[in-house]
């Protein structure tokens, strides 16, 4: 088996921003190890026809990136022990031809951890515990930290107002060439003191797409989509484009004062890395450079009825997964306030296991 291999791995340089190597050294032996899931009495939550469609689209936007070279469609640390892209292609294209063949069936494969046991490997995560700690987040040994991004519904308008008073911008209009011009220049702050408004620095440059409030934009900025109800009754979705190259920072609590900044474009779905179509509670973002875009996960937390499995594919990331190899962020769904993703959200835990799963050949 390929993962007999494990115990002569080689050491993974991590890498960071865009790919690039931060020199620290990982054994992904450690953080990745053969196990053999007692799932039986799991109850499968996912929604098999949601998860085929993620799948489905992952797949398509990896061989895209693959034929391009890119960092993302690798099999990145994974493949110190054996898991090859065509491991990963072959596990979501199982996945996506399953979900579509019992289509309307009583009984679904994805729904039976049984069936799910015997057609996977499964690799146990163990979080990177020396990083969490750097970033004052205390784990368990055999859990991971997960985080959850909605798509919140907010109220706006298409001018400026008092109350909606910040906008979502699309970008800049001196990128027609494809190079960032002055996206690379401003901060948050800048964009939100008004430097694309009239006397701003950049007077013009770029278009709002519509405005919100300060809280709006903030909760946009941090999400990467956001759902606008508009006085007309008309309701449109906006889902992150382009960033301005800076980091997130990690020690800065208070968002109006967090440098890193996007810039968005309407969109007809929730789109994740590449724009792919995502779908609510069958995917999750994550560091899509060390443990490589497409992943199945298999994520675990006890239910209303008993233990449940939520299957999710790694097709979305951002600026707090570069570098992480501790978390997953899952895609809850839309929700029309805080207080109502709170509600849904005390259900479900903050460290849950995790396994990722590779098809068997």
């Amino acid at each position: 088996m390929w993962w007999l291999i494990l115990a002569t791995a080689f050491g993974w340089e991590e890498r960071g921003m865009d790919g690039v190597g931060t020199g620290r050294t990982l054994e992904p032996a450690a953080l990745f190890r053969p196990t053999a899931p007692a799932w039986r009495a799991a109850r499968v939550s996912t929604v098999p026809l949601d998860l085929g469609m993620v799948a489905r689209e992952t797949a398509s936007t990896i061989r895209r990136l693959r034929s391009e070279g890119d960092l993302m469609a690798q099999p990145a640390m994974l493949g110190e022990l054996g898991v090859s892209m065509d491991d990963v292609l072959q596990t979501l294209d199982l996945i996506s031809r399953v979900s579509y063949e019992d289509r309307g069936m009583a009984y679904q494969r994805l729904e039976d951890p049984a069936w799910i046991a015997s057609q996977f490997w499964a690799l146990r995560w163990y979080p990177d515990r020396e990083a969490a700690a750097a970033r004052g987040v205390d784990l368990y040994s055999d859990a991971i930290r997960l985080t959850k991004y909605v798509v919140y519904t907010v109220e706006g308008s298409p001018v400026k107002t008092d109350r909606f008073d910040t906008a979502l911008y699309a970008v800049p209009r001196d990128e027609s060439d494809g190079s960032p011009g002055v996206r690379a220049r401003l901060t948050r702050m800048e964009v939100y003191a008004g430097a694309f408004e009239e006397g701003g620095q950049a007077e013009g440059l770029a278009q709002p797409l519509v405005w919100l409030t300060r809280d709006g934009s903030n909760q946009a900025l941090l999400q990467g989509t956001i759902r606008v109800n508009l006085p007309n009754g008309s309701s449109s979705l906006y889902n992150v484009h382009q960033n301005n190259g800076v980091a997130w920072d990690p020690s800065q609590r208070n968002l109006s004062e967090q440098p890193r900044f996007w810039y968005f474009r309407r969109v007809e779905a929730i789109l994740g890395v590449e724009q792919t179509p995502l779908r609510p509670r069958a995917a999750v973002a994550g560091d899509v450079y060390n443990l490589g875009l497409g992943k199945l996960i298999a994520l675990e937390w006890p239910g209303e009825h008993g233990p449940e499995l939520h299957l999710v594919v790694l097709a979305d990331t951002g600026g707090a997964f570069q570098p992480n190899l501790f978390q997953l962020d899952y895609l809850a769904g839309t929700f029309p306030s805080k207080e109502a993703y709170q509600r849904w959200a005390e259900q479900t835990p903050a460290q849950v296991p995790a396994t990722v799963l590779v098809r068997r050949r």
